[in-house]
């Protein structure tokens, strides 16, 4: 009968390395052995599974959709949001002379004033769509479009009513602000009291939807495509799935402020987490994102531990028998991810008990 050893497996016989694994050593018999032993303690099916191994590389968590909010009309700062505060359509993002700066939705900025004396405009749609949606058309009588009408006049002269503002049926530019949904006020750039003219910075914004940012080596780039999933580490040590929205085309460098020297090249990850994960507050948080390295799909698989290395090359597990005792079995792994390896062999199939340390 094999006498069987426990010998530690060098990592420098190993194509890959594997962290963290343990390899036990076996036999004086390479291929399958006729020889048979005592029935097994711990045992494992080898399983058909996808294989994937991943490269933990920086993040930082945030917010997407990063806006500066620029004054539109001159006047004093009265109030200003505080950090981190939401503001939602038709709720004020900031104070000018007292009078409010209103938030609706678009992707076109206000850069004219808006009244019946108006040429058509995909700003008068952007208007009609958010006075519509706040209620300032009880009757339905607006349609949306890009030519002003009597019922527009109409509605902003409730709205300008609503909100304290002189009832003249004309959005100056100044009242409010079009930005792409509800924003998330960042670091402010003016402060109360201050004197803007327009064009002047008011305040960093950004969207209500989390992501975390990436800056992936130039010579990682092979190894993301969008779509790719991801798993994050937050810093209190829970993980969140998400996955790749958008890969950079343009490696950038940046200047190390230390040396003065340019870094290596990075490209610009964005990944957009799973629906419902919590986050907390945390904004500019450092993250670990496990990018995928490699991937084997629909593989035979057995544990790490359940892998023996043969006093005379090759590797084996031990097979158990329907009769309960036990043989070795000659495979070659080849994958690794996680604790878990991809092989092949004779006699290896779906469901082969194999033996594991206990």
């Amino acid at each position: 009968m094999n006498r069987r050893l426990f010998v530690p497996l060098a990592a420098a016989l190993l194509v890959t390395s594997v962290a963290g694994a343990t390899w036990a050593a076996a036999g004086d018999s390479g291929s399958d052995s006729p020889d048979t032993f005592a029935p097994p303690g711990a045992t494992a099916s080898v399983e058909r599974r996808d294989l994937v191994q991943h490269e933990t590389v920086d993040g930082t968590l945030g917010y997407s959709g990063d806006r500066t909010l620029y004054a539109q009309a001159m006047g004093t700062v009265t109030e200003l949001r505080k950090p981190g505060r939401v503001v939602t359509r038709g709720q004020a993002l900031y104070w000018l002379d007292g009078k409010p700066v209103t938030l609706m939705y678009g992707e076109l900025p206000m850069w004219r004033p808006l009244n019946a004396s108006a040429p058509r405009g995909e700003d008068i749609r952007e208007l009609e769509r958010n006075l519509v949606a706040l209620g300032y058309d009880p009757d339905g009588d607006i349609e949306i479009d890009d030519e002003w009408a009597s019922v527009t006049t109409a509605a902003v002269k409730r709205w300008q009513k609503d909100i304290g503002l002189p009832r003249t049926g004309s959005v100056e530019p100044g009242q409010i602000a079009f930005l792409p949904g509800a924003r998330r006020t960042g670091q402010l750039k003016t402060t109360v009291g201050a004197l803007l003219q327009p064009g002047a910075e008011v305040t960093d914004t950004s969207s209500t939807t989390r992501v975390v940012d990436v800056d992936l080596d130039a010579d990682k780039q092979s190894l993301v495509k969008r779509g790719d999933k991801v798993e994050v580490e937050l810093p209190d040590g829970s993980s969140i799935n998400g996955w790749i929205s958008s890969v950079g085309k343009v490696a950038e460098s940046q200047t190390d402020p230390q040396t003065g020297e340019p870094t290596d090249p990075t490209i610009p990850l964005e990944i957009r987490l799973a629906r419902g994960v919590k986050t907390g507050g945390l904004d500019e948080a450092p993250v670990d994102v496990a990018i995928q390295k490699d991937r084997a799909e629909n593989v035979l698989t057995v544990p790490v531990s359940a892998l023996l290395a043969l006093a005379e090359g090759g590797y084996a597990v031990e097979v158990v028998d329907s009769d309960g005792t036990t043989h070795l079995a000659a495979v070659k792994p080849r994958m690794y991810a996680d604790g878990i390896v991809e092989v092949s062999g004779k006699g290896i199939k779906e469901g082969t008990k194999v033996v594991v340390p206990e």
